[in-house]
């Protein structure tokens, strides 16, 4: 028997509506709106039935929103299933390190904040970058369009889509930008000397559409 026929018929709809609400939701659904996700026990059956399809549930802030499991994420990456341009993933770098890395590394931005909650970018950082102006221009029109980069005043900031980032894929993910952006400075050597004492470094994940959703 399957864990939603061991439900009662109102149970096991508010199961399926949670698991439909996580999965669709722009943002975090907040745990008081829906049954399944404030009651543990259904809690638990939402989370078996996103793993079943390869996904998994995220607490983020006060609510919850669905990301790709982390062995499924890395073998969609290996295959190149929903990766992203290079030229994409050349802006989406930027607009990631401008907007979050340097930020958070000085200070400015609190490590706990929401990586869609970072300083806005002006598209002139932007022009500097290794792509033509019209390469750029539809770039960010993919990135905005698959919701990893989106328009706020006066600038840029990283889309929704990165509230759906799993933990490991977070701190894998800042990590390597701050080597890249920074690979002389004392957050670097950090990084470094925590990697060499635990063993070989993780592989790295390419960007995809949904790094984390």
């Amino acid at each position: 028997m399957g864990l939603l026929d061991a439900l009662s018929p109102q149970r096991r709809a508010d199961v399926q509506a949670a698991v439909c609400a996580v999965e669709t939701s722009m943002l975090p659904v907040p745990s008081s709106s829906y049954r399944a996700l404030a009651e543990t026990p259904l809690r638990m059956v939402v989370e078996s039935l996103l793993a079943s399809a390869g996904r998994t549930l995220l607490a983020v802030g006060r609510g919850y929103i669905s990301g790709y499991d982390e062995q499924v994420r890395g073998r969609l990456a290996r295959e190149g299933i929903g990766v992203l341009p290079v030229e994409d993933r050349a802006v989406l770098t930027l607009v990631v390190v401008f907007s979050v890395v340097i930020p958070r590394a000085s200070g400015a931005v609190p490590p706990e904040t929401f990586w869609t909650q970072g300083e806005p970018v002006l598209k002139e950082q932007l022009r500097n970058a290794a792509v033509s102006d019209g390469a750029l221009d539809a770039a960010l029109r993919r990135l905005t369009d698959a919701d990893l980069v989106r328009y706020a005043r006066p600038g840029l900031l990283l889309g929704h889509q990165f509230l759906r980032l799993t933990p490991q894929v977070e701190t894998r993910l800042f990590e390597e930008l701050v080597l890249l952006a920074d690979p002389h400075g004392a957050l670097a050597e950090s990084i470094r000397r925590r990697r060499e004492g635990a063993g070989p470094a993780e592989g790295r994940g390419g960007w995809t559409e949904e790094s984390g959703g």
